[in-house]
């Protein structure tokens, strides 16, 4: 009853603030929300998080280099948090807030797959404003089915999906995620996650030059249907202009490999594209993730 309680006052509280920030504008809701996330988040536990992670990877750089990252990372976070209830409205394609690098060539896949009645699967990770995905790919019209992992507050958790309500399908990771997924393949659609999250399972990947388990759903699924998988970054540029980049679509394996090493060839793939992301601009990262061994984190 309590713990119902708190979620209730933490739900409300969000409400209005999110009432605030759709009241004063998209650019004064993400300038305001980045100057108060750089002040506040270094204050939480996830800061620490952060600047281990950033040693881990990079142990020969100093504390005031981890501590120059998360500055930044957190500035990027509060435009994200002041931006979110602003997404409705957002229509990427011909917009000034926005630069698409690669239109021409998704425009093209897009197109060959269509014919072929094939869906296609886009992966990203939590960099830049990762919550343009869903809305770039629907702009595409391409009706995306996209994996999250779902809020313990149910009452933060309605506020967030009605945010995102009409920019493609949500439903949770797991294993009614992964045949919904499929079914939804199979119709042709398109698929959206992301694949930087922490996992206790799946097969161990090196991901910033660490070994990380890796979730194999998306080599999977590819595999079985012979589908595109499309990486797709967000990043920001100094005016705070959304880049959102769709590189080329990921190598299948050789059919004379096993399961496990097609499984492999494409998983390194992906987590090559989001480590050479990561490295060239490591602010854009979300660093609180409990990404490696948890001996890491006491």
């Amino acid at each position: 009853m309590f713990k119902k309680m708190i979620d209730f006052f933490i739900g409300i509280v969000l409400l209005v603030v999110f009432s605030l920030l759709k009241i004063i504008g998209k650019k004064n809701a993400s300038n305001i929300c980045a100057i108060l996330f750089s002040k506040m988040g270094p204050l939480t536990k996830f800061e620490n998080i952060a600047k281990k992670n950033i040693l881990y990877v990079w142990p020969h750089k100093s504390n005031s280099y981890a501590k120059k990252v998360t500055h930044k990372m957190w500035k990027n976070i509060g435009r994200n948090f002041g931006e979110l209830v602003h997404l409705k409205s957002y229509k990427p394609i011909n917009c000034s807030e926005t630069k698409i690098i690669g239109l021409k060539k998704i425009k093209h896949i897009i197109s060959l797959n269509k014919k072929k009645k094939k869906g296609i699967i886009f992966f990203s990770a939590h960099y830049g404003n990762w919550e343009l995905g869903p809305i770039i790919i629907n702009n595409l019209n391409l009706s995306p089915l996209c994996l999250y992992r779902k809020s313990n507050n149910k009452f933060v958790e309605y506020l967030l999906q009605n945010l995102r309500a009409s920019n493609g399908s949500y439903v949770p990771k797991g294993d009614i995620g992964a045949k919904k997924s499929f079914l939804w393949l199979r119709k042709g659609k398109s698929l959206a996650m992301l694949m930087d999250q922490k996992l206790n399972e799946g097969p161990l990947v090196n991901f910033l030059g660490k070994p990380a388990s890796t979730a194999s759903f998306i080599a999977e699924i590819a595999i079985r249907m012979k589908l595109d998988i499309i990486p797709i970054k967000f990043s920001r540029n100094k005016k705070n202009q959304n880049i959102i980049t769709f590189y080329n679509k990921t190598i299948l394996p050789k059919n004379n490999l096993s399961k496990e090493k097609k499984i492999e060839f494409i998983l390194k793939q992906i987590n090559d594209i989001m480590s050479l992301w990561i490295k060239t601009k490591p602010e854009y990262w979300l660093w609180i993730h409990r990404r490696w061994p948890k001996d890491l984190y006491l």
